[in-house]
């Protein structure tokens, strides 16, 4: 399975982090910012198109994004989200418009997440063995729940059992790491959302394709990754790296 397109979601105010870079997706790991990590790791995966989207110092973070020479003949585009304040799901839709009618599957990642490089290692044949032609999405999931920074921020999931997904769960037996392969029935799952309640979130076509029976996860074993959202989260990663590195 190869996936050509990626869609790095970077519309936040990034407030909780507040980078003396400006926008979060700049703000450095290791002497590299975050958009050069996730560039590297999309190129790890043959990505050649990658869509940034662009919300809060949308001018600002666009400048700054024409001014990085991607790896190989990788193409990365900026498009804006006007409704940056609603929920993830509407930069996911502005993303995947920007792709295409319909999208072509993408790879979608946060912007402020950094992960081991290891992790995409054969990563699209990994994921490939873990979908079948009903499939429409794939959201990579920790187990280690041990190892997680900041566990009262991660976006929980319960897979034993009736299946649940939220920050807030008492009850979970994994975490999301804030990267998916996407379908184009995962823009579906949130468009009909959209429709139903004016807004939309990547947790609301989760549960969709769940119910549906068109969604998988993946375990990255023991591969680590981190949300970098605050100053002391912003730290551990650094250690992470100094790792990995």
């Amino acid at each position: 399975m190869n996936t050509r397109h990626a869609v790095i979601l970077a519309a936040g105010y990034g407030s909780r982090l507040n980078p003396t870079e400006g926008h979060k997706l700049l703000a450095t790991i290791g002497s590299r910012p975050l958009l050069e990590h996730h560039l590297a790791n999309f190129a790890a995966l043959k990505v050649d198109r990658v869509v940034v989207v662009t919300g809060y110092e949308a001018a600002d973070l666009r400048e700054a994004v024409h001014r990085f020479d991607p790896p190989g003949s990788m193409e990365v585009q900026c498009v804006h989200n006007d409704d940056f304040d609603a929920g993830n799901g509407i930069s996911v839709l502005t993303g995947a418009d920007a792709l295409g009618d319909p999208p072509p599957p993408f790879w979608l990642t946060m912007s402020d997440h950094l992960f081991e490089p290891g992790l995409f290692d054969g990563l699209n044949a990994r994921i490939g063995a873990v979908i079948d032609e009903r499939t429409e999405g794939v959201l990579l999931i920790d187990r280690k729940l041990d190892r997680i920074f900041d566990m009262p921020d991660a976006n929980k999931l319960r897979l034993d059992g009736e299946f649940a997904i939220g920050k807030q769960l008492d009850e979970f037996d994994a975490v999301d790491i804030g990267l998916f392969w996407c379908g184009p029935g995962f823009v579906e799952a949130l468009r009909r959302e959209k429709n139903a309640r004016g807004d939309c979130s990547t947790s609301d076509a989760v549960r969709r394709l769940v119910k549906a029976g068109r969604f998988a996860f993946f375990d990255v074993g023991e591969a680590l990754w981190q949300d970098v959202d605050t100053p002391a989260a912003r730290e551990h990663a650094e250690k992470l790296w100094q790792q990995w590195d």
